[in-house]
């Protein structure tokens, strides 16, 4: 796995640049923003609003830790941005939604993001489109596979 003239190695080296550049894109815009890389990906989830949103399905969306969503929603407390309520599911947890000043501030921040996102899928056909997609889906899959057997 070592060799430099391996083309898988410098595909897998390429992807990864790819991802991090994708990555880093979100992060930039953020900043644009005026606002954490973290609290944009709260946002987004937010945005869709889930039907049972705890800060436990935050977690597990952004892939952040429990500190940093708990800061975050604390913030939006503070802010007026978001209520909690009773789970229906678990009335152990309380859900995190949007008021109606957090739904305009998030629409605000995140549908400049959907639409360049959107705008850019259409600019590929649509065969492109879901070759990237079944290509994708088939890497997932069987990474996902190879990892489970480590």
């Amino acid at each position: 796995m070592t060799n430099e003239n391996d083309p898988v190695l410098q595909d897998l080296r390429v992807f990864f640049n790819q991802w991090h550049e994708y990555s880093d894109i979100y992060a930039e815009y953020a900043k644009k923003v005026g606002i954490s890389s973290s609290t944009l990906d709260v946002l987004l989830v937010l945005n869709e609003e889930p039907a049972e949103c705890t800060q436990k399905v935050l977690c597990g969306e952004t892939f952040l830790p429990k500190q940093t969503i708990n800061s975050i929603v604390t913030s939006f407390l503070h802010q007026g941005l978001v209520v909690l309520t009773e789970s229906q599911v678990d009335r152990r947890f309380k859900n995190v939604r949007l008021t109606e000043a957090g739904k305009v501030y998030a629409s605000k921040i995140v549908q400049p993001i959907l639409a360049a996102e959107h705008a850019t899928m259409a600019s590929l056909p649509a065969a492109k489109r879901q070759k990237m997609l079944t290509t994708l889906t088939h890497y997932l899959q069987t990474f996902k596979q190879n990892m489970r057997q480590l």
